[in-house]
């Protein structure tokens, strides 16, 4: 009778659950490889520009904007000199460096204090944006180039990255700024590409761009020299990662003008419309805006996500035709963590700051006005990214679960032809998805009519760099995409208990790390 009774049981959960997870695998995958088919032809497109356009005409432009870079800096002592000497050697013709010391415990401010004698002093700072308390403001007086117009330090009480870059904002003289981490390195020609998007494109209110792995290349000058395979298995699977969801899955949703994030490793935002659109969000910002959009004193422990979301939302909102911007291109080049504790931390925190995101502009799901943002964007943000993890646990411990149930107790509750079609749709079809997202990357272009030069989003220097990586996106499923969503229902949970913070984790620095060469 027991045994009648689970068998009854099991077999109407699989029965009702079986077609619910298979369609969603079909359906994911699906979608993402719909995207890296979209994002071919941009990346052609972008690829051929970004080695034959003359961004030289950008320095004789009376239309040329000046920009300021905001570095926010939280015990940053060990990178912080080598990526602010990177940033005022940038080829742009005008701009300035804010760098903002967000309460540092470290050395991070006495090394700057030294590197660039900075000198304490009073400097336009408007408080458009809510902050923590500035306890100073410093000039460097060291010799800056001539398209430099000033580097500026900022000390405050500490209060988090994203209320840093609003101090940032406050003190810019700038129409643009840049948002950007303390420890990554640009690209030589990005500013000048990004720029040349909002120059050609007045609408643009956010440009933003590819972030690339620097584990495994080759530094020089604080320029990426030589690109190369990273050497620690966890940094190889998240170039896949990156390759997938990053590279190809964000050009393909910029195709259909619905990027929905820019890293905060670097982008490029309209000043005046982040201002009135309040900001990033932090407990302390007091704006109207934000208060009608969010509650009272919101936070978020991802900022890059959640100004994305409430700038589409705020220029819809006021009829204003603005867009959102992406190149697939490597733009900037940053150091990903290679040890377990770090990345659960990263994924973690990835993880809460995109519910916080998704319940802020809930309001926004399938309203008219919104857009491909509110029908498209959105609903499958929601269903892939956020649902999707718990889909997608919960499908595989069935079919385990199912499986032992049917093996132990030779209780037929496992469809065999189901398992197949699950397994091909989940872990195959996510394989050719992986595959074609890496070939994407590598895949060496043909431009001009000359000199036929090939060129990638990724020019691997050795094919087998390319042919290690498909084997590593061949196993992404088995291995790494498991971690991943451990990490995530651990983030959802933190989410569930209330967890807020940043669960900061230790770089190694360029100089230090031991994949990445610091060429001659």
């Amino acid at each position: 009778m027991i045994g009648e009774t689970i068998l009854a049981v099991t077999t109407t959960i699989g029965l009702v659950l079986q077609p619910v997870f298979l369609g969603y695998f079909i359906l994911y995958n699906t979608y993402m490889m719909t995207l890296i088919v979209l994002s071919v032809r941009q990346v052609r497109r972008r690829v051929a520009g970004h080695f034959v356009e003359d961004l030289d005409l950008i320095d004789e432009s009376d239309y040329t904007k000046p920009l300021t870079m905001v570095v926010p800096a939280f015990n940053e002592e060990v990178t912080i000199v080598d990526s602010v000497t990177n940033l005022v050697h940038c080829d742009y013709p005008r701009f300035e460096v804010v760098v903002v010391n967000d309460g540092s415990s470290d050395g991070t401010l006495e090394v700057l204090k030294q590197a660039f004698r900075l000198r304490r002093t009073d400097l336009p700072y408007r408080e458009a944006i809510g902050t923590a308390r500035v306890r100073a403001m410093y000039e460097a007086t060291v010799p800056l180039p001539r398209n430099i117009t000033s580097l500026v330090v900022i000390d405050k009480d500490n209060a988090g990255k994203a209320d840093a870059l609003n101090a940032g904002i406050n003190a810019s003289t700038a129409p643009y700024f840049v948002s950007l981490d303390a420890d990554s390195i640009l690209d030589q020609r990005a500013l000048k590409e990004l720029m040349r998007m909002v120059q050609e494109d007045p609408q643009i209110v956010a440009v933003g761009g590819q972030v690339a792995i620097a584990n495994g290349c080759s530094i020089r000058g604080g320029k990426v020299v030589n690109i190369g395979l990273p050497s620690h298995p966890w940094a190889r699977f998240q170039m896949v990662e990156y390759l997938r969801s990053f590279t190809t899955g964000r050009t393909g949703l910029d195709r259909l003008d619905a990027i929905l994030i820019l890293s905060g490793v670097f982008a490029v935002f309209e000043k005046e419309t982040v201002i009135r659109a309040g900001g990033y969000l932090t407990p302390l910002v007091d704006n109207r805006l934000v208060r009608e959009y969010v509650g009272g004193r919101a936070g978020t422990v991802c900022e890059d996500m959640e100004i994305i979301v409430r700038l589409h939302r705020f220029v819809r909102d006021k009829l204003r035709p603005r867009r959102i911007a992406f190149l697939p291109h490597p733009v900037a080049w940053t150091e990903v963590p290679e040890n377990l504790e770090s990345l659960r931390k990263q994924r973690g925190r990835w993880f809460r700051g995109l519910r916080e995101s998704l319940i802020y502009h809930r309001a926004m799901l399938f309203r008219r006005k919104y857009g491909r943002i509110g029908w498209f964007a959105l609903p499958t943000f929601w269903l892939f990214e956020y649902y999707g993890v718990v889909i997608e646990t919960v499908g595989y411990l069935l079919v385990a679960t199912f499986f032992v149930i049917d093996r132990l107790f030779d209780i037929p509750v496992l469809n065999e032809q189901y398992a197949v079609a699950f397994l091909l749709a989940s872990l195959g079809w996510g394989t050719l998805v992986n595959v074609f997202a890496v070939l994407v990357g590598a895949w060496r272009f043909q431009y001009g009519l000359a000199d036929r030069l090939q060129r990638g989003l990724l020019p691997f220097n050795r094919k087998r760099d390319v042919l290690i990586l498909l084997g590593y996106a061949v196993m992404e499923n088995f291995f790494w995409r498991p971690l991943t969503l451990y990490w995530r229902i651990r983030g959802l949970y933190d989410a569930w208990r209330g967890k807020s913070g940043w669960e900061k984790f230790a770089r190694q620095g360029f100089q230090k790390h031991p994949d990445i060469q610091r060429a001659a």
